[in-house]
Formats: structure tokens, sequence, C-alpha cells
């Protein structure tokens, strides 16, 4: 016997209608910040070819942020956002997005970690349960796939170029990884483990971290960029643990200075 669709808002667990509006407020954020730092290198970009890009990654992203914006408008309980009206205090985005990039090799990896982890969390809500998360996000994933090819194109010709680039390459992807990495949610999903058990995402967790790494893992190590991940067996594993002390659930990003280490 199939699960039931849920059509609309009030068809919604309550216990889960908190965690929706605290992720799509997140998803939304981001997509908005990552829309404009791209757009910051509409003219600035290495190439014709490459400004043009980042032109079209804006505005891509800038029009996921409309349509999840618009989603929050049937939610009980959501904040007020708009992308007229979006002020970045209170933004709820990755601490990699606060201010502009510094280089290409930046937004490269913003390109590479951040875009593709949004999309990655996306990716699990293909099917959802939740009817108007589910028919917004096929489109959104559908422009992300070039992205993709995008980011892992330019990963492989920036580190080419030598030593010193895939070095920027590897401070950038050490900025950006905790809050890229976490993401996800701990181990069982944490906040977002009430949206699995309604079925509005498949899963949250470590078996979406997993995925993420067994395509991020190979790109980084076949060019040479260093980062806090390894190869064993047939799978992508983290070399250093992930700061969850200093994670922040709700504003989906890593908050404070220097995190504590924990050991799990």
């Amino acid at each position: 016997m199939s699960t039931p669709l849920l059509d609309r808002a009030s068809a919604l667990p309550q216990d889960c209608v908190p965690a929706l509006v605290d992720l799509v407020v997140a998803l939304a954020d981001n997509k908005h910040a990552l829309g404009l730092r791209y757009g910051e290198w509409c003219s600035s970009g290495p190439t014709i070819e490459a400004g043009v890009a980042a032109t079209a990654m804006a505005q891509d992203e800038l029009g996921h942020a409309r349509v999840l914006y618009g989603l929050l408008e049937e939610l009980p309980g959501a904040p007020h956002r708009s992308e007229h009206e979006w002020a970045a205090s209170d933004a709820r985005t990755a601490a990699f997005l606060d201010r502009p990039f510094p280089g290409w090799p930046h937004l490269i990896v913003a390109n590479v970690l951040l875009d593709q982890a949004l999309a990655s969390v996306l990716e699990t809500a293909l099917l959802s349960r939740y009817l108007p998360l589910r028919q917004r996000v096929r489109k959104i994933l559908e422009e992300e796939r070039y992205h993709a090819i995008h980011g892992q194109g330019w990963l492989r010709q920036l580190a080419a170029e030598g030593p010193r680039v895939r070095e920027l390459l590897g401070e950038a992807v050490r900025a950006a990884w905790p809050d890229a990495l976490c993401w996800f949610g701990p181990a069982d999903g944490g906040s977002l483990r009430p949206l699995v058990d309604a079925g509005v995402l498949r899963e949250a967790g470590d078996p979406v971290r997993e995925r993420f790494l067994a395509g991020t893992g190979p790109l980084l190590s076949q060019s040479g960029v260093a980062a806090p991940v390894r190869a064993e067996g047939d799978r992508w594993v983290l070399t250093e643990p992930l700061p969850w002390p200093v994670w922040d659930e709700r504003a989906r990003r890593v908050r404070g200075g220097a995190p504590e280490r924990d050991t799990r």
C-alpha cells in the first residue's frame, strides 16, 4: 500500500513543520547568497566564458532562492523572506559566503562544496511526500547538474596550473569544509530526522554525507587538492572529526572560533 502524498502544509505532521521551516530558510538563504557571490564575478572571471558562466549560475541560484522563498509562504511559523527584502545580518548562511570571494579559486570551491552540498540535500526530496517541495526540487536539480560540471572542470583546470594554485584551492577547501560537511546533519540526521520520519526527505545525516564524499573525494584527490578525506576500500571517509560542538542546526552553520574536537 503506497504512502499518501501531502499536498498542503496543513497535512504535514505538526512535529516536522519547524524542522521544514528551518531547512527551507537555510536552503533559500544560502542559494541567495551564492547567487550574489557568483554575480560579483560576472565581469571579473579569468576569461569571458568564465564570466558568462558565473552570470548564468548567479541567475540560477537567485531563481532557486525565489522558488524556495515561495515555499515558505505556505508554512506556518515561517519568517518573512523575499528576494527583494533579504537582510544579510538575518541570513542563515555558511560562513564561507559572508564575504566576497577573494579569488576565482574560492568561487570554484564554493561551487564544488557548498553548491553541491545544497544539491545533495535537495536530491533527498526528489520523491518527497510533501508535494509543494517535491514539485520545486526537480527543476532546481536539473540546473544544478550544469553547476556540478562547471565546478569539476574548473577545479581540475586550476589544479593543473601548479602547486601555488593547488595550495590556494586547499586553503579555500579548508575554510568551506566544516559547513559543507555538517550540512547533512549529525550521524542520524539530527534536526532533519523528523523530516525523514515523515517522508519529506528520503534520508539525512551519514548516508547523504557518504554519498557526497564519494563524489567529492575522488575529484579533490585526483586534482591534488588537499582535503581531510581519504579512500578506504571503496568508500571515502573523513580524516578529521567535524565540529559538532559548534554546529548550529537551526542556522545550519558552524558558530564561533576554533571548534572543539569531537572524537566520534
